[in-house]
């Protein structure tokens, strides 16, 4: 690059609002000359990521399926691979899909987007190693919304996903594709990413498991980041033993995420999930007690049917010997504001490529790929939810800066709130989506249009995101579609409860699913 001249100088302190004396810019020259050698020194430098062996673990058959054999449009890109020695039978010959922001060495990963391409990841990602060391095997990656933003599935730059129920129905986002081609049979479980309901959302909207385990459980290592104080990742599946078995394989800790708090078990402490079903198949949910959130349910989209499933299924849970209270707790109100702001404000620093303050593994070749700062093009390319995002969160920052840590404070009472209800209730439920699936929106629809197909979904996930708490979304049975009574679509519960007990949890949903077929109840 050319040497650093006295309008360089200039031109970055304005940027920032600052008009530098003539007197001082040569010296101002002078130090911005120095750090621009140690950021060349730096970038020139050799990378540092963990690369995995081709040999224990080749990948074949990597190719961009055709649309016959991609009728949902819920596959990014097909592969194989397997452990030739894997260390566990957990998984032993289940197929395994990967949301499509999650890395793994060799195969092209698309993040939803066509803003920039050719990116093919050169690390795995923690979870990915550990699938196949449990013997799983990875058949490919499942589509994603446009750069993970979205809760519809109509962003992704290859095109929408259709609801397995109903085509041109939305599979939620935005681990759309994991979610479809889980519940179409097309692989026995699927590894989805949630930012604000991305992999409950989907669950739900497409009669599944997803569980949103609590802060750092699951490591996020190796997987194109939101924003990470909302950065998850876990299982969707179509049974609660197949749940509890996919995030026994993925859980504990990995020693490169630095979300994993406090809490987060060593890999050989992990809680065997799958046998604490079997030993607590026959106390079931006996004993326990439920609290059903009130401001969970009494919103004004909350649609009928689902209202009336979903009352009917925490019936249910009485009926297998637990009690259930009502409970309320007056901030969860605010939930979907809060996360809001931390989701638009917090992402969009990691848009510009400027999330500071991490210790764990950057995707530095995804960071050279999006050729930040975007150009005119780029943004061209990006769906109406992401363009959105960018200007809101611009908006805020420039106007709004203080209403981010502002937050982060709420976010740690609405915790202490929640954590106060479960002292005394087992678990909080509520409908995990307020609304079911819903058409899919035009491909000419307006900006405003695209952001509305949302209502609905968000406003039970997204708070559990900044809180921390685990959270599974279960299928309670169908309720008919809104445009058309004769369609018939999923909906679901979400069971919340206290750090660390997943297992009890799973105990619930499993008790639940062994008493009822969701899809006759």
């Amino acid at each position: 690059m050319a040497k650093i001249i006295d309008e360089d100088v200039t031109q970055v302190a304005n940027a920032f609002g600052f008009t530098v004396p003539t007197a001082d810019i040569n010296d101002y020259k002078v130090l911005l000359e120095k750090t621009k050698a140690v950021l060349e020194e730096v970038i020139n430098s050799e990378d540092y990521q963990p690369r995995p062996d081709p040999e224990a673990t080749p990948r074949t058959e990597i190719y961009l399926p055709e649309r016959a054999d991609n009728p949902l449009g819920a596959w990014a890109w097909r592969c194989r691979c397997a452990h030739k020695n894997p260390s566990s039978d957990l998984l032993k010959d289940k197929t395994v899909c990967l949301k499509d922001n999650i890395a793994m060495a060799q195969v092209p990963c698309l993040l939803g987007t066509s803003s920039f391409t050719g990116w093919s990841p050169i690390t795995d990602a923690t979870v990915v190693t550990r699938i196949l060391e449990n013997g799983g095997i990875i058949t490919g990656k499942a589509v994603c919304e446009n750069l993970s933003r979205g809760a519809v599935s109509c962003t992704a730059a290859t095109g929408p996903v259709d609801n397995p129920y109903a085509k041109g129905y939305s599979a939620g986002g935005s681990s759309s594709g994991t979610a479809a081609l889980v519940a179409s049979g097309a692989v026995d479980m699927g590894i989805g990413c949630d930012q604000g309901g991305s992999i409950r959302i989907p669950a739900s909207l497409c009669g599944l498991y997803g569980f949103k385990a609590t802060v750092g459980l699951v490591p996020y290592t190796g997987i194109a980041s939101i924003d990470a104080s909302m950065d998850y990742v876990g299982p969707i599946t179509t049974t609660c033993m197949d749940c509890a078995t996919l995030l026994e394989a993925i859980v504990g800790v990995d020693g490169f995420d630095d979300r994993q708090i406090a809490g987060v078990p060593f890999p050989g402490n992990v809680p065997r999930y799958k046998d604490i079903l079997l030993k607590t198949e026959q106390r079931g949910v006996k004993g326990m007690k439920i609290g059903i959130l009130e401001e969970g349910i009494e919103l004004p989209v909350t649609d009928p049917g689902v209202e009336k499933m979903f009352r009917a299924a925490v019936a249910g849970f009485e009926k297998l010997g637990a009690s259930v209270i009502e409970v309320s707790i007056p901030l969860h109100s605010l939930g979907r504001p809060v996360s809001t702001v931390m989701s638009k404000m917090g992402n969009h620093m990691g848009m510009l490529g400027r999330a500071t303050g991490r210790r764990q593994v950057m995707l530095t070749d995804l960071y050279e790929k999006k050729g930040i700062p975007y150009t005119q093009d780029a943004i061209d390319k990006m769906n109406t939810v992401s363009k959105e995002g960018l200007i809101s969160g611009e908006y805020a920052w420039t106007h709004y800066s203080f209403a981010y840590p502002k937050a982060i404070n709420l976010t740690r009472k609405l915790k202490d709130d929640y954590d106060t209800a479960l002292e005394s209730v087992d678990f909080l439920v509520m409908p995990t989506t307020i609304t079911p699936s819903s058409p899919l929106p035009k491909a000419d629809a307006t900006p405003l249009e695209h952001i509305e197909a949302s209502v609905g979904k968000l406003e039970n996930t997204s708070v559990f995101n900044g809180t921390g708490h685990p959270a599974l979304a279960m299928p309670i049975g169908f309720v008919p579609a809104k445009e058309d009574p004769n369609i018939k679509l999923p909906a679901s519960m979400q069971i919340v409860g206290k750090f660390w007990d997943e297992a009890r949890i799973l105990q619930a949903a499993y008790a639940w699913e062994k008493a009822y077929n969701w899809k006759e109840f």
